[in-house]
């Protein structure tokens, strides 16, 4: 398998590459074969790498004519603190989160970038640097000038950041209004989809040429979204249902704002055929067959609920007995800390569950028929938000999520969620104001093959966006 996955896949293969992710999100293949904790430095301008038990980030590579060039930092170096900070361990834990090294420096940087007089702007990085004359590494003090940016924590760090990811997303669109993953049409829907609702999320031309383009081609050429006359048919491409799920949602926010019965037939179509493709047990698979030899696909069924309930306001009519169905298998899944589980099966574990149970979260703020299994579900977000990039093999899409389920639950819960993740959005710019992708600590498969930089575009957009109110998943009615 490993050979296969480092091969740049052609996309007129009959093996889609986005069928490997099978294999990983059962853990067929080792998830730490494939989990990166190479991350970029932000504003340093550089990218190190963090080990379990470790308190240094190895330095992996450092851009030209960057900030941490121009301190003298160099591969190799292993940087264990900043100014009077001296880093503790990173943990492969994921309730750590980012504690260690990647959040004191991120929050650091971010501090310190802030300042509007240029000498505030000075930081000393420490660093234990190897030399061939000496059996120890010496320890080295480096000054970094940074350049000015606004902090996380303020409304212009805030705007800024919303920028940069817009233009860098609309920059990597093709002229055919789609991003075009490396695995083939199934991931070319999802991450245009997502990347739809995010370009909606977070600018004011809810129906610009840009958007209108973007929507126009996820209707699909038949105006069916790629979905056989009989739906129960295999479409063009495997894992249809991550697509169609995404797709409902970014065309139901567009309807919402501008209904049209272009729209309004799409979206019908797509509902109903979620609906033709859940089994008479209310299970899910990846496509139109149930996944695992029957056990079903918990995903899914949490998906197909937020295109739902979206679609549904909307405009689109949704079968009650489906939506129960599907519901009952969501509550055998419930774990006792109120993390949704892979499947029905005990005991199966809640450390990935963050965009199983922040989708779910969110169809039931949109659709509230169960308020107590809501609350239950946003409050294992707020307690567990550490965990919150760890979604089996697309780590990204909890991140997605999760923001806006937090934000219509409790404000000062999604205020919790950016005081956690602050070192990750100071961290994922870089020195020029690029994006840069940050993996979870376990299996990033499924990110590589959307396209990492612009997964981290949608991400910062998405958890930057909830208060701008501009999509109908970010507030109650």
């Amino acid at each position: 398998m490993i050979p296969i996955l480092e091969t740049k896949f052609n996309r007129r293969s009959k093996i889609s590459a986005w069928t490997v992710i099978l294999f990983l999100s059962m853990g067929w293949v080792s998830p730490s074969l494939f989990s990166s904790e190479i991350f970029p430095l932000g504003i340093l301008g550089a990218k190190g790498e963090a080990k379990d038990d470790c308190h240094w980030i190895l330095i992996q590579k450092v851009s030209k004519g960057s900030p941490a060039e121009k301190a003298g930092l160099i591969a190799g170096d292993r940087l264990i603190g900043i100014a009077d900070q001296i880093f503790s361990k990173h943990s492969a834990k994921v309730d750590a989160g980012g504690s260690g090294p990647q959040r004191v420096l991120g929050e650091s940087l971010d501090e310190a970038a802030s300042h509007q007089k240029e000498d505030l702007r000075k930081v000393s990085l420490k660093v234990l640097r190897e030399t061939e004359n000496q059996t120890e590494p010496k320890t080295v003090t480096l000054v970094c000038d940074l350049p000015y940016r606004p902090s996380i924590r303020s409304p212009e760090g805030i705007e800024q950041l919303i920028q940069k990811s817009r233009q860098q997303l609309l920059k990597s669109m093709k002229s055919g209004g789609f991003w075009d993953a490396p695995v083939g049409l199934t991931g070319d829907r999802v991450l245009t989809a997502w990347a739809c609702v995010a370009l909606m999320a977070s600018g004011s031309e809810a129906e610009s040429e840009s958007v209108v383009k973007i929507l126009r081609w996820l209707q699909g050429p038949k105006g069916r979204a790629w979905i056989p006359e009989n739906p129960l048919e295999k479409g063009p491409d495997n894992l249809g249902n991550w697509a169609l799920t995404a797709t409902a949602v970014a065309l139901s926010e567009a309807q919402i704002k501008n209904p049209t019965e272009e729209k309004k037939k799409v979206i019908q179509t797509i509902c109903d055929a979620l609906i033709s493709r859940m089994d008479e047990t209310g299970l899910f698979g990846h496509d139109v067959v149930t996944g695992y030899r029957g056990k079903g696909f918990n995903v899914i069924n949490t998906l197909s609920h937020l295109a739902w309930a979206i679609s549904e306001i909307s405009g689109a009519k949704i079968s009650a007995d489906s939506w129960n169905l599907s519901l009952n298998q969501i509550r055998e899944s419930v774990d006792p800390n109120g993390g949704i589980r892979y499947w029905t099966m005990k005991k199966t574990g809640t450390k990935d569950a963050s965009l199983r149970t922040s989708s779910m979260a969110l169809a039931l703020c949109l659709r509230p028929d169960a308020p107590k299994l809501k609350n239950k579900f946003c409050n294992y977000l707020d307690r567990f938000n550490t965990r919150t990039r760890e979604a089996h093999a697309v780590g990204s899409m909890g991140m997605l999520l999760a923001p806006a389920a937090l934000w219509q639950h409790d404000k000062e819960a999604y205020q919790r969620f950016l005081k956690e993740w602050r070192w990750y959005l100071s961290l994922m710019q870089n020195h020029k104001g690029e994006i840069q992708y940050i993996g979870g600590k376990r299996n990033n498969g499924g990110d590589s093959y959307l396209g990492k930089n612009r997964i981290a575009c949608v991400i910062a957009l998405m958890i930057a966006s909830p208060p701008n109110l501009r999509l109908r998943i970010f507030h109650r009615q």
